[in-house]
């Protein structure tokens, strides 16, 4: 039997945090200093330090680095975030985990403005992602707009508001709308209602009054997909 070599838990989070060392420090200060918005930040800190007023809780100024929140505040530097993110998400041990993952992982250590949007945006870039998670369904087409029914009750459209106080034993509400005049009828059900009880009470408070449409428009509730 051929031998694996299982990564514990240790060596995994060992290897996933990122070690702040004297020269990647440099590089953040070196890169704040082309970042108004950093450089206002840091002012802002040094000045209430320096006045003895309250510093916000969030915000610790040291050694001429910003942390928000125990995260290391990046600059707006696209090569710098761009040299954190790949062993938050290329390395061996982070495995192309995707969005939400990869923002967990960053978000650990490091903070930058619109961090989540600029991860999405990273991820989404990722050839890798793109060959193995691509998207399996047809492209999305366009809107299309629904044709106006040529009679009334010729098109309905069905829908239901649940969940609402019990009424005579009733909790939700099938809504059917005329496409043509938009005249609505509110049917009452029970909570429990199966596809059979809906279509036996269509029967007999729609189609009793105005007949069988051609054409029924809903969107395949679980009631419908489930089991009769």
């Amino acid at each position: 039997m051929k031998e694996r070599n299982m990564l514990s838990r240790t060596h995994v989070n060992a290897a996933l945090t990122r070690t702040m060392n004297a020269s990647f420090q440099e590089i953040i200060r070196v890169a704040g200093k082309e970042d108004e918005k950093w450089q206002e930040r840091g002012r802002e800190v040094v000045r209430l330090r320096e006045s003895g007023e309250k510093m916000p809780d969030e915000w610790i100024e040291k050694e001429g680095l910003l942390n928000y929140e125990n995260c290391l505040y990046t600059p707006d530097d696209e090569a710098r975030q761009t040299e954190i993110a790949p062993g938050c998400h290329d390395s061996i041990v982070a495995w192309h985990f995707g969005q939400k993952k990869m923002i967990q992982i960053v978000t650990r250590d490091f903070y930058w403005k619109e961090l989540a949007e600029w991860i999405r945006d990273d991820v989404r870039c990722c050839d890798e992602c793109q060959q193995s998670k691509s998207r399996r369904h047809t492209k999305y087409g366009l809107l299309q707009l629904l044709v106006v029914p040529y009679a009334a009750w010729s098109s309905i459209s069905t829908d239901f508001i649940t969940q609402l106080p019990e009424s005579q034993g009733k909790t939700q509400i099938m809504v059917v709308v005329d496409g043509f005049t938009k005249m609505a009828l509110f049917i009452g059900l029970q909570e429990n209602a199966t596809a059979k009880d809906i279509a036996d009470t269509f029967l007999r408070e729609v189609s009793k009054l105005h007949g069988l449409p051609t054409q029924i428009i809903l969107d395949m509730d679980a009631k419908f997909s489930g089991k009769l």
